[in-house]
């Protein structure tokens, strides 16, 4: 609350006029009036006085350590985007400054308005030389906003100023924004770090982490197909369901995974129709498939992983367990009565 409105609403709190508050003090109705319009401010050798005769800590009294709320915050950006759209970047760019004066250590609010203006900025048509005082100031920004905010803020900022420093070529103070965030977090810093190898030409760093993010995306992505298949399925829409479960073995191929990936969303389709034959066929393909050795660095996109010694066997040392799980799930309880399926796993049991 600004500091006129806490003297109007103290004073009226404690059913005092502005009379008797100009009397206490020693100064006029005029001043007191024109102190609660915002028109003026107390004199600084008053405060003490003010807030003593209001009850309020003078802190609170010359608003410090206070910042707007978020409906705030979003409502200021709104008016620094709209002076940009209307006057230009460089009015919105003073707008920006005229608000942050207001709220210097307004975490939300710099961070805020630093994304605002640095996209404003590329859009801005300026020039390179005309831009470039700019975007020092928007560095600055968020640098203020690292040093101030805290959680979210404080990674964004931190992110965004490395990424800034890479571009600019600033890689020993980009590492060490790096250093500064946390290992896990809504920003992937693996990815920055990955870039910023890549320039130093750290070449085979930055292709371990990007392999390595590349296999952990394409393993989310079959975790999301699987079930929108089954999705599909239970809204009727059983050519939608085949299609999905087809792009996942497409998914498969095209990315170099393990054949295991392609096998299991069609089987699990089977099982959910209980289609016993159709459930069969996939069972035996999947079971193949996870005898399927997976190498790897047959693909071009993964040549800089490292190999483990088992990797070459994890099909053998799963199968047991996929086994079990086979006999035990209630999904497969019809196809328990089906000489082929106890053969099936007769069979794999005896590869174990």
């Amino acid at each position: 609350m600004p500091m006129n409105e806490i003297i109007r609403e103290r004073r009226k709190a404690l059913g005092l006029t502005q009379e008797q508050v100009a009397d206490y003090l020693g100064v006029t109705a005029p001043a007191v009036n024109k102190w609660e319009k915002g028109a003026t401010y107390p004199d600084i050798a008053l405060l003490s006085p003010l807030s003593r005769l209001l009850g309020v800590d003078p802190n609170t009294l010359l608003c410090f350590g206070e910042g707007p709320a978020g409906q705030e915050v979003a409502r200021l950006c709104s008016e620094i985007g709209a002076a940009m759209r209307t006057g230009g970047f460089a009015r919105g760019f003073d707008l920006a400054m005229t608000h942050l004066r207001t709220y210097p250590a307004c975490a939300p609010l710099l961070h805020s308005a630093a994304m605002l203006l640095d996209g404003g900025l590329m859009m801005s048509g300026l020039s390179p030389e005309e831009r470039e005082p700019y975007a020092a100031r928007i560095i600055t920004l968020y640098e203020r906003a690292a040093d101030c905010g805290d959680g979210e803020i404080r990674v964004s900022s931190t992110f965004l100023l490395a990424s800034k420093h890479i571009a600019s070529g600033q890689y020993d103070s980009a590492q060490a924004l790096l250093d500064r965030l946390p290992e896990r977090s809504a920003m992937d810093k693996r990815l920055l770090q990955a870039n910023l190898w890549a320039r130093q030409g750290k070449l085979d760093q930055a292709a371990e982490v990007l392999e390595s993010r590349l296999l952990s995306a394409l393993n989310e992505l079959q975790a999301l197909l699987l079930p929108l298949a089954e999705i599909a399925r239970k809204e009727g829409r059983d050519g939608d369901a085949d299609r999905i479960a087809e792009m996942a073995g497409q998914a498969v191929d095209l990315f170099g995974q393990w054949s295991y990936a392609a096998a299991v969303p069609p089987f699990q389709l089977a099982l959910a129709r209980e289609d016993a034959a159709a459930a069969l066929v996939r069972l035996s393909e999947l079971l193949e498939a996870v005898l399927a050795p997976w190498d790897c660095r047959s693909s071009p996109l993964y040549r800089h992983l490292p190999l483990r010694e088992s990797s070459g066997d994890f099909g053998a040392q799963f199968l047991p367990a996929l086994l079990a799980d086979l006999e035990s799930d209630p999904g497969c309880g019809f196809l328990r009565s089906s000489p082929e399926f106890h053969a099936l796993i007769a069979r794999y049991r005896a590869k174990c």
